[in-house]
């Protein structure tokens, strides 16, 4: 597996990808993603920012993260471990439905730390809904402590917020 910047030509496959999730989170009864968020204009503007990732094999992408500086308006509620460190911020984790459960997720996230080491930031905060207990479990898996709550317009449940650190 390799991991790449994303480009424009890999939309119509991680739309695939949103659009199976969406069924399955729905299945499962998580209703973090719909037909609302994400969009593919999410990810077309974190292509033309340069902050989406595509994990590939073979040449074939089987999934993609977002890495910003950009949080949610809700962020400034959460009592981060960390109020003066720059951090990045991962959004719109994505994994082929079809190959779910083979670690690709871990090592997308895996990567986000090394690139946020690389640019000399050593703090990462993300978030969840309350129902995606899959994203929980794959936060806590790999280090990231749960450190707050806030409600989202338009949701029912919460959504949680983690945070790990490098230093």
């Amino acid at each position: 597996m390799k991991i790449r910047q994303g480009m424009i030509e890999d939309l119509p496959m991680i739309m695939k990808f949103v659009q199976r999730s969406v069924i399955l989170m729905n299945e499962e009864g998580n209703d973090q993603w719909s037909s609302k968020y994400p969009k593919e204009d999410d990810f077309k503007k974190d292509i033309e920012n340069q902050t989406l990732f595509v994990a590939e094999s073979d040449g074939v992408p089987i999934g993609s993260i977002t890495i910003d500086q950009i949080g949610g308006k809700n962020y400034d509620q959460i009592d981060w471990t960390y109020k003066d460190r720059e951090f990045f911020i991962i959004h719109r984790l994505v994994v082929n439905p079809e190959i779910r459960g083979g670690g690709i997720a871990s090592e997308l996230l895996a990567f986000a730390e090394v690139y946020a080491i690389e640019q000399d930031v050593f703090y990462i905060k993300t978030d969840t809904y309350a129902l995606n207990d899959k994203a929980q479990n794959l936060f806590v898996k790999n280090g990231y402590n749960k450190v707050g709550v806030f409600h989202f317009e338009g949701k029912e449940n919460p959504f949680y917020c983690y945070d790990k650190s490098f230093l």
